[in-house]
C-alpha cells in the first residue's frame, strides 16, 4: 500500500469516527447514560484507526509525484481530528456533568438543641487573661 491509499483510508476512518463521536455526543446530550453498544464500537473504530497507523508508518515518505495530493488529504485529516477533539471535550463534560447528576447525595444529619448545646459546652472560648495593668493596682 502506497502513503497516499494509507492517508486516503486514514482520512476516511475519521469520517467514521466523526459520525460516530456525533452520535455519541447527541446520545449523551438525549439521555445521558453510556451504554455497552457504544463503547463496543468505540473500540472497533479505535482498533481500526491503529491498523491505519500502522500503514502509514510502513508506508513511507510520500513519493514527489503525489506530494500535492497527499498534502490536501493531510490537511483535510488534520482539520477533522481538531474538530474531533473539540467534540471530544463536549462529551468528556457531558459525561462528567451526567455523573454528578446521578451520584446520590448524601444528606448531613440535622443538629439537634441538644447537641448545639454540648458542643457549645465543650468549646468554651479561653477567657482572656488580664494584662498586668488591670490585675495589679498602678500608682500614679
Amino acid at each position: 500500500m502506497n502513503t497516499l491509499a494509507a492517508l486516503e483510508q486514514y482520512s476516511a476512518l475519521c469520517d467514521e469516527l466523526d459520525l460516530y463521536m456525533n452520535e455519541e455526543n447527541s446520545h449523551l446530550r438525549a439521555s445521558g447514560n453510556d451504554q455497552q453498544l457504544i463503547v463496543d464500537r468505540k473500540r472497533q473504530i479505535l482498533a481500526k484507526l491503529e491498523d491505519a497507523l500502522s500503514f502509514l508508518r510502513a508506508a513511507g515518505p510520500v513519493k514527489s509525484a503525489d506530494h500535492a495530493a497527499s498534502s490536501e488529504v493531510r490537511k483535510r485529516v488534520l482539520a477533522k481530528v481538531l474538530k474531533l477533539l473539540l467534540l471530544s471535550r463536549e462529551s468528556e463534560h457531558l459525561l462528567l456533568k451526567n455523573s454528578v447528576r446521578t451520584a446520590p447525595r448524601i444528606e448531613t444529619p440535622q443538629p439537634t438543641p441538644a447537641r448545639l448545646a454540648t458542643a457549645y459546652k465543650a468549646h468554651k472560648p479561653a477567657r482572656p487573661a488580664a494584662t498586668q495593668a488591670e490585675g495589679s493596682w498602678v500608682v500614679w
